[in-house]
Formats: C-alpha cells, sequence, structure tokens
C-alpha cells in the first residue's frame, strides 16, 4: 500500500481512539483498536500522541496553533493529527507533522 494512504489510515485510527476517549467504548471496540494499531506497528509506523507534552517553537514534530494569551510555558492542549514516523533500520523518519493546539494549562 503507498505510504500516503498508510498515513490516512493512522490518522483514522487516531481519530477513532480520540473519539472513543471521551466515553466508555465496548472491550471489542478498544481491541479492535489496539489490532489496528498493531498492523501500522507491523508495516513500520509509530503514532504519538503529544497532548500535555511542553511545547516550544524549536519543536520541528509539530505545527502548532496558540490559543488564548500564551504567556509563560506552553503545552499541547489538544492534538488535531499525531506524529506519524516511519522505523527504518537506521532510525526513524518524520513522515507527518502532529497538528496541534497549544497554550497555557
Amino acid at each position: 500500500m503507498p505510504q500516503h494512504l498508510w498515513i490516512k489510515m493512522a490518522n483514522l485510527v487516531f481519530e477513532l481512539e480520540k473519539k472513543l476517549s471521551t466515553g466508555q467504548p465496548s472491550t471489542g471496540i478498544v481491541r479492535n483498536i489496539d489490532r489496528m494499531k498493531n498492523v501500522l506497528e507491523e508495516a513500520g509506523f509509530m503514532l504519538l500522541n503529544p497532548l500535555g507534552e511542553p511545547y516550544n517553537e524549536a519543536r520541528t514534530d509539530l505545527e502548532a496553533s496558540i490559543t488564548g494569551e500564551a504567556t509563560g510555558k506552553l503545552h499541547v492542549l489538544d492534538v488535531i493529527k499525531p506524529i506519524v514516523y516511519t522505523q527504518q533500520e537506521d532510525g526513524r523518519s518524520l513522515l507527518q507533522k502532529g497538528v496541534v493546539i497549544v497554550g497555557n494549562k
């Protein structure tokens, strides 16, 4: 499967997981999402959710929109798209920057 389709799949899995985290999903649904994530990992992709992480302008793995006054230490408040890497023999390579909203906690 072409790489851009794998990235689309990773984004869809992330969205499903994000939507299910707000409610009480059945264990079957959670298990299926975990299986999808495992398939992505087997295909050599790694998804990272930077929610809650500190943010500064030097981060090259995020595209951020700032909300509020943005004074002091900033943190990732919401994740629109996850960071996606591909695993290779010589390390990992960034395929998709995370799209996030940052601000003060």
